[in-house]
């Protein structure tokens, strides 16, 4: 019984064995394979596939190109905001962000009884300024006559001095506050009420404040841009700002847009922003592409730089699996699937740094998957 037990528990070890033996064949065998489709015979490519091409490394002159991202926007002298020059309680016209209006629009109006006390005063002022000048001419010619005392001659003097300072001052303020100073001291009008006119042409951006509401002269009403001047600021890295001159193209796109529009370089800011590590680059978009974009949009952008003659193999004669770009390099009559480091897609040929001295597969590099 005993010899029975050791016989069946030695038919199970072998069989392991021959299992275990099996599988390691068979992992051998995946690996040896997949060591064929990354290394093929030149000769047997060439003579089942024609539509693959070997050859040298071509040279060819290519356009380079920066690329970078950056926003439509408006210069700041572009964007006005609007104040009242005096507090009070506004009530606006019937105006909504996007609005166009032109220059001397009245846009809303600050009502303050302040106003009214300061009319007042100016009229009281003008008023005592007339009988201080009467007065003084009176003394003037008592003086001359010796009929008055200088210090009586002085203190008329100072008098009206006094009073026309004061006067043509309060003048000047209820002026810089849109008051009709002719309708008030003729008919004697008085105006509670401020009018805000719009200083330029252009486009309400932004609304600040609601009807009703209390505002002082610090207080921001509104923002109007002039949108007749939009334009493109570029953030380029830095490692890429020696490349860049005034007057080259730019070609940008908007997100999920894949139409193409055109600037170019006007300036190049002279310092480098420390936080980004990125030169701002000002560019002009051609006019018949600037009804299409507003300000606030992200661009993607392309800026074509110097052409340079380099060495790489066209897009065609390679592979791309997820961000990285595979040639196919002859080496002892055996084409290896090789990554290449580092490329640059530029004008539908890619350069790369792992420069090899032999032949490469130029075209036709999808039918070796």
């Amino acid at each position: 019984m005993k010899d029975k037990i050791i016989y069946i528990l030695m038919i199970v070890l072998l069989a392991g064995c021959q299992e275990t033996g099996e599988n390691n064949v068979s992992s051998e065998g995946e690996a040896e394979a997949s060591d064929r489709a990354d290394q093929m015979q030149v000769s047997e490519v060439l003579a089942t596939l024609p539509e693959v091409k070997i050859g040298p490394l071509e040279s060819r002159t290519v356009q380079q190109k920066v690329t970078c991202t950056g926003r439509i926007d408006i210069p700041p002298i572009d964007v006005f905001s609007v104040h009242s020059k005096t507090s009070g309680y506004v009530d606006m016209r019937q105006y909504i962000s996007g609005d166009y209006i032109r220059k001397g629009t009245l846009l809303l109006t600050v009502t303050n009884p302040e106003l009214v006390e300061r009319q007042r005063i100016l009229l009281e002022t003008k008023a005592a300024l007339e009988l201080a000048e009467k007065d003084y001419q009176r003394k003037r010619l008592l003086k001359e006559e010796n009929a008055t005392t200088q210090r009586a001659y002085d203190e008329s003097l100072a008098e009206k001095a006094q009073l026309e300072a004061r006067y043509r001052g309060l003048r000047s303020e209820l002026e810089l506050l849109g008051i009709d100073l002719e309708k008030l001291e003729r008919d004697f009008v008085f105006q509670p009420t401020h009018y805000v006119y719009a200083r330029t042409s252009g486009h309400i951006h932004e609304i600040y404040i609601t009807n009703g509401q209390h505002v002082d002269p610090e207080t921001k009403l509104m923002d109007i841009s002039d949108n007749d001047h939009i334009h493109l600021e570029l953030n380029v890295l830095s490692k890429d700002v020696h490349l860049l001159e005034i007057g080259q193209k730019v070609m940008f796109m908007l997100p999920n847009n894949n139409h193409e529009y055109h600037a170019e370089i006007i300036k190049l800011n002279p310092m480098i922003d420390q936080e980004s590590g990125t030169l701002n680059v000002h560019c002009h978009i051609e006019k018949e592409h600037e009804q299409h974009v507003k300000a606030g949009m992200f661009v993607n952008a392309e800026i074509n730089v110097a052409s340079v003659e380099v060495q790489g193999i066209p897009l065609e004669g390679t592979i791309k699996e997820g961000e990285n770009y595979f040639g196919f390099f002859v080496i002892d009559g055996t084409l290896v699937k090789t990554l290449l480091d580092i490329p640059m897609v530029m004008d539908g040929f890619v350069t790369f740094e792992n420069i090899p001295r032999g032949d490469v597969v130029l075209s036709g590099a999808y039918y070796l998957l």
